[in-house]
């Protein structure tokens, strides 16, 4: 399914919410609620805080790890460079830096 999906703007959302979904086993409505300040990276994947969820009836919220992938094509956590290109690894310290 991934494959048949463009590179395009809207081609790399639904990858992302396809993998992230996939990977951090969430919701439709846990996956549209979120906002950039609800996700943080780290040295094994990236950290999502859920503020919101069906089965979270108080609003206490939670935190989801996801992961790397052990395979560049379906790895949820994949850069976006300045010009909107998805790469198969991280961004560089460069890369961000010339942003």
């Amino acid at each position: 399914m991934l494959e048949r999906l463009g590179t395009d703007p809207a081609g790399c959302r639904d990858r992302a919410l396809l993998l992230l979904g996939f990977a951090g086993a969430l919701r439709r409505s846990e996956l549209v609620g979120l906002d950039v300040t609800d996700i943080s990276g780290g040295t094994d994947g990236l950290t999502v805080r859920l503020r919101h969820s069906k089965s979270d009836q108080e609003g206490a919220g939670r935190t989801v790890g996801i992961p790397f992938g052990l395979n560049p094509a379906t790895c949820p956590i994949r850069p976006v460079d300045r010009q909107g290109h998805v790469g198969p690894s991280r961004l560089s310290g460069q890369a961000v830096r010339s942003c």
